[in-house]
Order: structure tokens, then sequence, then C-alpha cells
């Protein structure tokens, strides 16, 4: 058996402190909630911006996943409400909804690629793409970081097993779990 504490490694941290907002609106909509919030916006579906902690990802035409620091959460919500009100939109707090993993490592997409049917290599998932799929049996949004760094969110009641499922598919590169 190989020695695991020479192998590269795939560390899992979650992530409890990231809020998760969720805004469905037209462009134009959107548009002015990214100037109202005065933060990096995805133009393109599939693909986020931002920094790690204030990040906002375009999961559709009309759809923007925001993650930021969870005491954030009602800020933003007070500041994009009397902004939008006159928009049809819609705004909710998902943050209990989602538990969230960031995973990285020399072999993360190695990983990944054993329950996510994605192509994970630079030209099929670059940095800053994000989508949803699944892991296994689990829908997930993953979101790409950094060229080996993840993110991923999933529905609470699956991180169990999501967190398992990675362990087992990155056993012969020695998962550790950091602490949140």
């Amino acid at each position: 058996m190989a020695d695991q504490s020479k192998m590269p490694g795939v560390e899992l941290q979650p992530r409890p402190g990231l809020g998760k907002l969720l805004l469905r609106a037209a462009d134009e909509v959107a548009k002015l909630a990214a100037s109202t919030l005065d933060r990096p916006w995805p133009a393109a579906i599939n693909r986020a911006a931002g920094e790690a902690d204030a990040r906002t990802i375009r999961l559709g035409p009309d759809e923007y996943l925001m993650l930021v620091p969870r005491p954030a959460v009602a800020d933003l919500v007070d500041r994009l409400q009397p902004v939008l009100a006159d928009h049809h939109h819609a705004l909710v707090d998902v943050s209990a909804r989602f538990a969230v993993l960031e995973l990285s490592g020399p072999a993360v997409r190695q990983t990944l690629a054993a329950a996510c049917p994605l192509d994970l290599h630079d030209g099929g998932f670059p940095v800053d793409a994000a989508t949803r799929t699944v892991l296994g049996k689990a829908e997930i949004v993953l979101d790409r970081l950094a060229a080996d760094r993840y993110r991923l969110a999933v529905n609470r009641s699956f991180a169990p097993y999501v967190e398992a499922l990675l362990h087992e598919a990155g056993q012969e590169f020695g998962v550790r779990m950091q602490s949140p």
C-alpha cells in the first residue's frame, strides 16, 4: 500500500460561513442589481465572477446565485429590495438549503471526475466556469475557482453522501478534511 503522506492529496473544506442568495431576474434587472452592489457579475451563462467570498454564478438566462459571507446576506437584501421593488424579480436567501464544500489540491480534478460527468479539463471547464451538474446521484452547483480549486454547493440533505463519495473517489490520492 502506498504511503498517503507522500501523495499529492485533495483537501475538502466545509464552508458553513458562506451565505447564498438566489436572484431570478431578466438581464436588465440583474444588471441593475450588479451595479447596486458594485460587484463583478458574469455576463455568460455557466460562468462565475468575483472573489471566492463574494462570487456570483450565472446558472441560467435569469438565474444568479450569489455567495457571500453569511453576515452580509441581510445587508445585500436590504440594499437590493428598494432598487428592485418596481421590477419583476425574485430574491431568496437559500443559505439554509445548500451546504458548500471547497476542494483543492493537485488531484482534485481526478477526484471529481470519478463521479461527475463533466469534462473538467481546462478546455472544457476553465477557471470561472460554473454549472449545475451531478456528483454521483446528487445534484450540485460546481464552480472552478482556480486551476486546482473547486467549490460545490449541494442540498444540505445530500452533503453527507457527497462527502463520503469524495472521500471514496479520492482515496488513492489521500483526502484530508479541513475544519471550517
